[in-house]
This record gives C-alpha cells, structure tokens and sequence, in this order.
C-alpha cells in the first residue's frame, strides 16, 4: 500500500497565512485533515502549541474547535432554518448561550459582511455566495486559532473569488488567526500567503514565499504546476527584451512595474 502523505514536516507560526498547491491527488487534502484530527497519522505527530493533538484522544473534539476546518463547497452543509442557527451551531456545541452567543453570531456576521436582516432568513434563500459566506462564518464563529479552508473560492465567478479571499484576510487582521488555504489558484496564493507549500506524490517538495516558490517555474512545471499568469505575461516581455522584473506574481506588483517602466522611460 502506498503512503498518502510521507515524510512532510513544517512548523507554521501564529498568525501566518500558509498556501498549499499541488496537483490532484498531491496529498493536500489528506495533510489538511491531519491538522485537526480528522485522520490520524500512522506515523509521526501532529502538534498543536507544541503538544501532540493525539496525546488524549478523548480530547480530540476540543482540538477541532480550535482547529477549524472548512471542507470544498460548505454551502452544501447548511442545514439550520436560520442564517442565526446555523452561524450559531458550533458556538451553542462550544457552551455558548444567551447573550454571549448572540453577540458571537452578531459580531461574526458582521466580520464577513452578511447583512444584519440576513440573520433570520432562511440560508436556502441565499445566493451561492451568500451561503458560503454562511457557511465560513459557522466555523470562524468559533474562534478557531487555526482555520484550514480547502479550495475556499472554488466555483465561484472572479467576483465571488475576491469576496472571499478578503473575508479570510480580514479574519486573519481581526483575530491574529492563523490560516492554511489549500488552491489550484496560483493568483490567490501570491496574493495572501505568507508562504506556500508545495505537495507531490505525498511529499513537501517546496516551502517558502512566493516569491522564492514562484522564481522555482521549471521545479513547478515539472509536477504539473505552473506559475500566475502575470508572471507569464512579464517572463513574456522579458524574452521580448523589455526590462521588467522577474519578481512580478500579483497584478499590484504588476502595475507597479510597469509605472516604474513609463516612467523610467519617460525620464530617458
């Protein structure tokens, strides 16, 4: 039998924002279901604040409360007859109740922008969006101390994409959480992480800013990845012979760029 993940070892600091790219079937969704328990290794550990999450297994349900995980498409579990119940499930399981809990809901919903009126429709009334926003605010109404979101923006349209990827940013300013983001999106990850990691076969092959992560294209090409398409664009213009950067992977740092560029020529 093969290993699903093997030899993969990575500290991560409080409040970082962590990237995880890899091919399908790279092992990113089985490593992200390690960090809280969902599976358990059958070798090495997990440790959470330097203590193995597995050190009392009876205990395994106050890690994943502080653990949160937020699964592809979590709009598909909703269940409650409210956007309230349904924001306030984890916390009322945490003992939150009364005034507390309102305020937790309240105060969440408030965070990731879904509108005060919104909280006693019924979820299923919500466009797609809507009820994703939803859904991430049951789990971040938890105050997790880590949040995993897999694929967090899949299937939404470019508008859709940015709202989330903002909820998360500005989840991570409010609270000092920090957040492991597995994407097929390499925009979104040059965008927010700190750094990435980059799986194949089961293995880290890659850990490190995107800047050194995306400098590595041919290493990415090789297992199937590629770097943002902006990067393309001014390796493009590179090869053209236009004196651009090759440190360019957002479009913020694009348009810097090419500022910078105009005005040198400008100056010429």
């Amino acid at each position: 039998m093969n290993d699903a993940v093997k030899n993969v070892s990575f500290d991560i600091n409080q409040g970082e924002i962590i990237g995880i790219i890899g091919h399908t079937g790279s092992g990113k969704s089985t490593l992200v279901q390690h960090l809280n328990g969902l599976l358990k290794p059958t070798e090495g550990t997990v440790l959470f604040e330097n203590e193995d999450i597995w050190k009392n297994a009876k205990e395994i349900r106050k890690i994943r409360s502080k653990i949160g995980l937020v699964f592809q498409y979590p709009e598909y579990q909703l269940f409650e007859e409210t956007v309230f119940a349904d924001i306030a499930f984890g916390p009322k399981n945490m003992g939150l109740s009364g005034e507390e809990l309102e305020n937790c809901v309240t105060e969440t919903a408030s965070l990731i922008g879904i509108k005060e009126e919104y909280l006693q429709k019924s979820p299923f009334d919500l466009s797609g969006g809507e009820k994703r926003r939803v859904a991430i605010a049951g789990v971040m109404a938890m105050r997790p101390k880590v949040i995993v979101f897999d694929e967090p923006t899949a299937g939404l349209d470019p508008r859709g994409r940015e709202e989330v990827m903002k909820i998360i940013s500005d989840y991570r300013t409010a609270t000092n959480a920090t957040v492991i983001i597995i994407s097929h999106s390499m925009e979104d990850m040059a965008a927010l992480a700190d750094r990435i990691i980059v799986m194949n076969k089961g293995e880290l092959v890659l850990f490190d800013t995107p800047e050194k992560v995306f400098a590595s294209a041919e290493a990415l090409r090789e297992i199937g990845l590629d770097v943002p398409i902006v990067t393309r664009v001014f390796a493009g213009l590179r090869a053209m012979g236009v004196a651009v950067s090759p440190n360019v992977f957002t479009v913020s740092q694009a348009v810097e760029a090419l500022v910078q560029l105009k005005e040198g020529a400008a100056d010429a």
